[in-house]
């Protein structure tokens, strides 16, 4: 089972927002979509992009890279078949954003 650990408080994490935040020293691309907050393994499978630094569309993740798109919730690459970026679990608690490591 996961240990969750905070990486910001949920007010700072805005809707379509993408950020690059840490946890344990794993760092994580964690983002807002329709309300709910997803992360990421930090680093594309293609080139190690940091996804942290990418943006939403259409509800996936694109690496600002090479545009390499990824699921929010599995974290499946939908542009290059058996790729994907690790996801995490996410939970909202008390004001803070806590992912799962």
């Amino acid at each position: 089972m996961p240990r969750f650990v905070r990486v910001c408080p949920a007010e700072e994490l805005a809707e379509g927002q993408v950020r690059m935040l840490e946890a344990d020293g794993t760092k994580l691309a964690v983002c807002r979509h329709q309300g709910k907050a997803f992360a990421l393994s930090n680093f594309c499978p293609h080139l190690t992009g940091n996804l942290g630094e990418g943006f939403l569309d259409e509800g996936l993740l694109v690496c600002p890279e090479h545009g390499w798109r990824f699921k929010l919730s599995s974290g499946r690459c939908v542009s290059v078949a058996d790729r994907s970026a690790h996801p995490f679990p996410v939970r909202e608690e008390e004001g803070w954003i806590l992912v799962g490591i």
